[in-house]
């Protein structure tokens, strides 16, 4: 198995010291070797070390990688060098820890962290950031909670976490006389418009709303298909029953169904095809949009649509973290990388330059987001800070397991099968397949 090419050079001079509370910086020297030379200056490692990165999703590009942070990185550290492992077949978490491999440093999304405690690659690491000097007071709670165990042990630090937002293509709304969504509209008054602009059309199939997947959905009413503290199924709720409801009137409306169902196309419909007129979703600021627009894409947003007793709520935290594998020999200098992904500096560029919503509450990140990026001026982007973001429940090493269970329960449901049916199905075939595969 090959790991990716490495990123050389990547390292660290003088360690980024932790940040006041009102958002300062202090700079420090260090000691050799995890010395430090004096109180109140944090620790710097100068051993040289190359940190593999294990990259399990596309929420990151390398372009990005290299930019916010390992050009940082270089010239804070230069010791330390990133060597990048993307998932792919022969390089999943499982084959490289079974390899005997495992990386220094994990970049993941937070309700994938089951997974990696199922790996025991995690612990916590609030004293490494406290001897760093890392100070956890600069982030937004409920990322920093993403973050953590329901005992409190913080496994990581957030890089960013996604917005939802309402998409909707402006020529669609103009072709057929509608006017465009507002901000503050229900699930109910978004289906009441997408029955104004699903038709056919000289041949064209144009569907007025498409929510992506009921997994999306979910995400406000913080629903997850295994309970993290008994690990057994929690389908069969009400709070799964109003997803399940919504969705199929969602999809019942004429010309407004997709081919497949929960297949996460949706945003290609949008962006590429151009027949969605309202897509409910995450980020997509810095995926595609730019590409869609000059293709001919004339869209704005709105504010997501909420649930009538959740109202200005959209996905619950929905975080990207850097985890830091307990099994590293280069736990100090992961720190070190820590502190630089976190700096003002690193999160204002990433605000800027890629619209992302910056982990730390300091309120100049948001006023920021996307500054630098033409093509969205004019857009709508005060509509994203209407809504907020409930906290992350938390997630079963076995939640993962549910998924396509409660699809295809789902996909039953529309074609006829009665709800309570189709729950209570799922539900027992879940608990099932959590038995089967647990660890002994």
């Amino acid at each position: 198995m090959k790991p990716n090419k490495t990123i050389t050079g990547l390292s660290m001079l003088a360690m980024i010291t932790a940040l006041a509370g009102c958002g300062g910086t202090n700079s420090g020297t260090g000691g050799v070797n995890g010395q430090s030379d004096a109180p109140g200056t944090p620790v710097v490692n100068t051993s040289p070390a190359t940190l593999k990165v294990y990259v399990s999703n596309s929420s990151i590009t390398d372009e990005d990688l290299n930019t916010l942070i390992v050009a940082p990185l270089k010239k804070k550290f230069p010791q330390i060098s990133v060597e990048p492992i993307r998932q792919g077949k022969g390089t999943t978490i499982a084959e490289l820890v079974a390899a005997g491999q495992p990386p220094d440093l994990i970049y993941t999304n937070n309700m994938d962290i089951g997974t990696y405690k199922m790996l025991d690659l995690l612990e916590d690491i609030t004293p490494l950031m406290k001897k760093h000097q890392v100070n956890l007071e600069r982030f937004d709670s409920a990322m920093l909670a993403s973050a953590k165990s329901d005992k409190g042990e913080l496994y990581g630090l957030p890089f960013f976490a996604h917005f939802s937002a309402l998409y909707y293509n402006k020529n669609i709304f103009d072709k057929f006389g509608v006017p465009y969504p507002k901000d503050g509209m229900t699930w109910e008054d978004a289906i009441e418009v997408a029955k104004k602009v699903s038709r056919l059309d000289n041949g064209v199939e144009y569907r007025g709303l498409d929510p992506d997947t009921i997994a999306r959905m979910a995400m406000p009413l913080s629903l997850t298909y295994v309970d993290s503290k008994t690990n057994r199924a929690v389908v069969n709720t009400d709070g799964w029953r109003t997803i399940f409801t919504t969705a199929k009137e969602i999809w019942s409306i004429p010309h407004n169904r997709p081919e497949k169902l929960n297949s996460f196309q949706a945003r290609n419909w949008f962006m590429k095809d151009q027949t969605i007129a309202m897509l409910p979703y995450n980020n997509l600021l810095n995926i595609g949009l730019e590409e869609a627009t000059k293709l001919g894409l004339n869209w704005d947003l709105a504010q997501y649509p909420s649930f009538k007793e959740k109202p200005n709520l959209y996905n619950h935290v929905d975080s990207q973290l850097f985890l830091i594998a307990k099994t590293s020999k280069y736990k100090d200098q992961a720190a070190q990388f820590l502190s630089v992904m976190s700096s003002d500096e690193v999160q204002m560029q990433s605000a800027k330059t890629t619209a992302r919503l910056s982990s730390l509450k300091n309120p100049e990140m948001k006023k920021a987001l996307g500054a630098d990026m033409p093509f969205l001026k004019g857009k709508n982007l005060q509509s994203i800070f209407k809504s907020t973001s409930p906290t992350a429940p938390e997630f079963s090493q076995y939640n993962s397991l549910g998924r396509d269970l409660v699809f295809k329960s789902f996909e039953e449901y529309m074609n006829g099968k009665d709800l309570n049916t189709a729950l209570r199905e799922a539900e027992d075939k879940v608990n099932k397949r959590v038995e089967a595969n647990a660890v002994k």
